[in-house]
């Protein structure tokens, strides 16, 4: 089995590629996924398809999104605050980071600030801890409930490592600073998911993490979606299934592969991004999906998570980092880890490095804090 330090550094590497593979096609249906892509063999990344409207740079070619952005961004943050992080802890050191520290950001080309990268609703707890002066542990109350928070909880599972239950409860608190509702559920349910990652091998263990600290809507689509997810069945029917599992407890519309699913009217009133006790977001069950029917296959994997289409950055990050945690970079294309690394002009390696020597420190004071209750206990 992998140790630590490498499976930070594969959780890292593996799930920034998915997210580069997945971004390309961000918002495609999978009938138009596969139309285009069913003879690729995802060991080199997808070339841009067209402007995305963003940056005249692309998407694709193995560069890295938001997502991955801000990642490396909740892993410097422990990395300052030397501890566990709440919502206290996101206001003190995540954001100032995203919003004053200039990163390269491959879409662009150019170094900026992560905050100018981000979708609209990603950038509310700044007006909310920045202008409205919110409490921190209210400040997400009013976003657009979306995978927002879960799309960058990795490092959470990692602080956290072998203790889904203590994951969750850190990804719930830290997350009610960025959003509400069931945005924060999939962010506190894919946070356990990766701790248990971090500490064994089996799929199996780390889908039975998430879905025994699962609540609400998240737990019964992620359940539905897992029970969907046929390892022997073929691409499109996988697809299919886990899609019509999920649709039920998914606020957007526009299900049909061939329309742009991602769309919202705003001309009309909707409760489309609205809290719910029984609606989820789609990218964490189809992720823990994707998961089991690769079944420990890095590329089967990756390509359920891009093929699905939609979200699919966020989805195949989420399912790829899990498996970069379990398995270690061993099962990762040599060509796709060189790749990435040029693309993006960063040393992975390095970072996770550093990374899982912070999280060691915080290992060290909780074992410390544990054994003063220890001695109270008698």
């Amino acid at each position: 089995m992998p140790d630590f330090d490498n499976r930070v550094t594969a959780a890292l590497i593996s799930g920034a590629i998915g997210d580069a593979m997945g971004a390309p096609v961000e918002g495609w249906g999978p009938d138009a996924i596969l139309e285009r892509f069913s003879d690729w063999d995802f060991t080199r990344f997808i070339p841009p398809q067209g402007w995305d409207g963003v940056s005249h740079y692309w998407k694709g070619n193995g560069r890295i999104t938001d997502d991955t952005l801000m990642i490396e961004a909740l892993m410097h943050a422990y990395m300052a605050a030397g501890t566990h992080l709440d919502a206290y802890g996101y206001a003190d050191h995540l954001l100032p980071r995203v919003v004053n520290e200039r990163v390269w950001v491959p879409e662009y080309q150019q170094e900026m600030a992560i905050f100018e990268r981000l979708w609209v609703p990603e950038k509310y707890p700044r007006w909310r801890l920045g202008f409205n002066n919110a409490e921190p542990r209210s400040a997400g109350i009013g976003n657009m409930v979306n995978c927002g928070a879960a799309m960058w909880i990795m490092p959470v599972g990692a602080v956290n490592g072998g203790d889904p239950e203590a994951a969750y409860q850190e990804a719930a608190a830290i997350a009610l600073a960025h959003n509400e509702s069931f945005a924060v559920e999939a962010a506190a349910v894919l946070a356990a998911a990766f701790a248990q990652g971090f500490a064994c091998d089996s799929i199996d263990d780390v889908i039975a993490a998430a879905l025994n600290l699962a609540r609400d809507g998240t737990r019964t689509a992620s359940s539905a979606a897992v029970a969907a997810a046929e390892p022997d069945a073929s691409l499109p029917d996988f697809i299919t299934s886990v899609r019509q599992a999920v649709a039920p407890f998914d606020q957007r519309t526009r299900h049909t592969s061939d329309d742009k699913p991602l769309a919202v009217d705003l001309s009309r009133p909707s409760d489309v991004g609205r809290p719910s006790r029984v609606m989820s977001i789609e990218e964490v069950p189809v992720a823990l999906a994707a998961l089991k029917y690769g079944q420990g296959d890095f590329l089967k994997t990756l390509r359920a998570g891009v093929c699905y289409g939609r979200d699919c950055d966020s989805i195949a990050g989420m399912a790829c980092g899990l498996f970069g945690a379990m398995f270690g970079p061993q099962q990762l294309p040599e060509s796709l880890i060189e790749a990435l690394s040029e693309a993006n002009r960063r040393d992975f390696v390095e970072l996770a490095a550093r990374f899982a020597h912070s999280v060691r420190s915080i290992h060290q004071a909780d074992a410390d804090r544990f054994s003063r209750r220890a001695i109270c206990l008698g």
